[in-house]
């Protein structure tokens, strides 16, 4: 059900959007998405909008297999791209969830939630993706979410090596994205790399460059993709430290 919920949201978002040409234009398009949900509190989600802004929302299940396995009695958690409201949830039965969330336009959203005096249980701080490293340094989280956001970014192979040197070892990636999105969008505004994958192995490609990330993480960490309904789901797990 998350599942197609995280899709139909995705497709709604793309019906909102106009077919812009370029990356600046295309992140103007995306707060006026934003400014039109806060408006009509979720468009036609109004479930989304209340979940959003509940304090008490039980971790997302599919993070929960991954937080019961953290060896401590807190876990970090980072959302990447997370918009202005976390959609990772905030509450686990025996946990304490130590969330942050962070996005490139944080200071946009900020205006957005004062316009509609909205106080966000988690505010989100500004930072990108391939910020990720640099912001926080290394081995600083347990899990690393990101949804429908690192293809959006101008080089995804950066980002998500910068969000690996901020996973712990033995801690996730975990990624959720629509395949193949640039070429379904046309290579127009923010879509530019699809995500794939291919014999098993997590692949981008944008019109230029075909980059497998499997292989290009490979020494360092174990990936794992499912497809399913369109929705690809990324899961990479950072190698412990050698002796």
């Amino acid at each position: 059900m998350q599942q197609y919920l995280r899709s139909q949201l995705s497709l709604l978002r793309r019906m909102y959007r106009r077919r812009f040409p370029n990356r600046t234009a295309g992140l103007r398009d995306e707060i006026a998405f934003w400014d039109k949900w806060f408006r009509t509190r979720g468009l036609e989600w109004p479930d989304d909008y209340r979940q959003r802004l509940d304090p008490q929302r039980p971790l997302a299940a599919h993070l929960r297999p991954l937080a019961d396995q953290v060896d401590a009695e807190a876990v970090d958690i980072l959302d990447v791209g997370a918009g202005p409201l976390t959609i990772v949830g905030m509450q686990h039965p025996s946990k304490t969830l130590r969330i942050v969330a962070t996005d490139l336009l944080a200071p946009h959203y900020d205006m957005l939630l004062a316009r509609y005096q909205i106080t966000p249980p988690i505010r989100t701080i500004a930072v990108a993706a391939e910020q990720v490293e640099r912001h926080f340094g290394p081995d600083r989280f347990d899990i690393v979410h990101a949804q429908n956001c690192i293809d959006h970014t101008e080089n995804p192979l950066v980002a998500i090596q910068s969000m690996l040197v901020a996973t712990r070892p033995g801690g996730w990636i975990v990624l959720g994205h629509e395949d193949n999105e640039a070429e379904r969008e046309g290579y127009t505004s923010l879509h530019q790399w699809n995500f794939t994958v291919d014999r098993g192995d997590f692949v981008v490609e944008s019109r230029t460059a075909r980059i497998n990330i499997t292989q290009q993480l490979a020494t360092r960490a174990a990936t794992s993709c499912a497809l399913e309904g369109g929705w690809l789901s990324v899961t990479i797990q950072k190698r412990l430290a050698l002796a």
